[in-house]
């Protein structure tokens, strides 16, 4: 009987952390089911509406646009793509991360990513 109700229990506490992550405005949790396929080419500057995927070096600082993201990128040693979620984002807006290649992008209009030499339209 204990070990049931503290499977209960942590099946509660875990649902109330799933839906305190929220919803997008949208209801749409599309990102995570989209269609994968492979990058643009690197001369294509920037890839609005795409997000690379996976090979993240690190969440750089919150860049206000996608260009401050793209200098951070530009800057670092391992740096060969980046990824910036714009001010649409349900979830870190703002947000900059770094990566080490991208193999695979998925459709997400939130996002703007490019190749390092990306930096500026």
């Amino acid at each position: 009987a204990v070990t049931m109700a503290m499977n209960i229990l942590l099946l509660v506490f875990s649902l109330v952390i799933v839906l305190s992550a929220g919803v997008p405005p949208d209801n749409k949790l599309y990102s995570a089911i989209s269609a994968k396929s492979p990058p643009p080419p690197d001369t294509a500057c920037p890839w609005a509406g795409l997000d690379c995927l996976f090979h993240d070096i690190m969440q750089a600082a919150t860049s206000q646009t996608w260009q401050e993201c793209a200098a951070q990128c530009a800057t670092h040693k391992t740096c060969a793509y980046w990824s910036w979620r714009g001010p649409s984002a349900w979830n870190n807006p703002y947000g900059c991360w770094l990566k080490s290649g991208c193999t695979q992008v998925i459709a997400d209009s939130a996002m703007v990513s490019g190749a390092y030499t990306c930096t500026v339209k």
